[in-house]
């Protein structure tokens, strides 16, 4: 049954499961109460009346005559309500306890299931490396196989006839050695039909060669006609400009005879001028635009002139005597338009 005090630190009353103390001042405290207040307090002094007191003078455990069970009325509720917040305080204190436990256990399970995946990772990995290297050691093993029979085969085609000999009374008369003769002879049948292969290659690829290059040469030789052809036709079209020079300054010579004989206006300057107007050239052709050849003197061929028709007499009436006139034979020259014509050089008979 609890005892009608309680301790002034705690706030919970006295029972039997707990040892009392008490100080020399006469207040009395639960033991493990007294003892944290000390540690904590920054002086040591009596809770409840602040006198100076040590831990010598603290009575550790105090000693109470409790009654039978028959005794006394009913529990009492203030007890009953100190009991029950007591191990509500202990539940909860152990449910926190618990609770934690539970966190750093769950927090330990997650580093080992982490743990685990990462070695269960690491153990495939190994798996992985321990296939790989065994299929290594298997493709090693198989390669050297085949490089003692390369070698054997190697012997076969470049070997003397002493060695192949050697070879084969080495091979024995087993299963074994007949199986490894016959791979050999299937080499050399491979071999013989790889080397035909390749010479029928060649020899294709020789013969389109051969066609490319008369192609070329078929084509090379009608460049160079072709060539030459234009090589003729320039020296054609250079004769044709020279030629053309040579009429345009005979022409040149010709219009100047032509101005002075026009600037003293007689007879025979009408017949020259009917002559010139009257030319066989088409009217609806523009006048022609000649261009001037090079190293030559600074004539305008485009200049116009203006030159006076003089009044037409009447010849019963004039009594100047008539002047036969004839007309050479007709010369061709090359007329100003691209082309060439006929000319008529009127001659006088006096």
């Amino acid at each position: 049954m609890p005892i009608r005090a309680y301790c002034t630190i705690c706030s919970d009353f006295f029972d039997h499961s707990r040892d009392v103390a008490a100080i020399h001042c006469g207040h009395t405290f639960h033991y493990e109460c007294l003892l944290q207040w000390f540690q904590t307090a920054p002086n040591k002094t009596c809770p409840q009346c602040r006198k100076q007191v040590s831990t010598r003078h603290i009575i550790n455990k105090l000693f109470f005559d409790i009654g039978g069970e028959g005794e006394g009325s009913s529990a009492d509720p203030e007890c009953l309500q100190n009991e029950l917040d007591r191990m509500k305080a202990v539940l909860s204190t152990k449910g926190k306890r618990q609770k934690k436990d539970l966190d750093i256990v769950r927090k330990e399970i997650g580093e080992k299931d982490m743990l685990c995946s990462v070695l269960r990772k690491q153990m495939k990995y190994l798996e992985n490396q321990q296939s790989e290297t065994q299929a290594a050691k298997e493709e090693a093993r198989r390669l050297r196989t085949k490089m003692k029979t390369y070698e054997s085969l190697d012997v076969v085609l470049q070997g003397q006839r002493a060695e192949v000999e050697s070879m084969i009374s080495d091979m024995g008369v087993g299963q074994a050695a007949m199986e490894e003769l016959s791979i050999y002879c299937i080499s050399l049948k491979k071999e013989y039909e790889n080397l035909k292969g390749s010479l029928r290659y060649s020899n294709e690829m020789s013969e389109k060669l051969k066609r490319e290059v008369f192609a070329s040469n078929n084509k090379l030789q009608k460049a160079t006609m072709e060539m030459n052809r234009t090589n003729d036709d320039m020296k054609a079209v250079q004769n044709d400009l020279t030629n053309a020079d040579k009429e345009i300054t005979s022409l040149k010579k010709k219009v100047e005879i032509l101005q002075k004989t026009l600037s003293t206006p007689t007879r025979t300057n009408e017949a020259l001028s009917r002559l010139v107007f009257e030319s066989p050239a088409p009217v609806q052709l523009q006048q022609p635009r000649l261009h001037q050849p090079a190293n030559s003197e600074d004539i305008d061929l485009n200049m116009t002139f203006d030159i006076t028709t003089p009044d037409l007499v009447d010849k019963r009436a004039s009594q100047v005597p008539s002047k036969k006139m004839r007309l050479d034979p007709a010369t061709s020259g090359y007329d100003g338009l691209g082309g060439r014509t006929k000319f008529f050089q009127p001659v006088s008979f006096s």
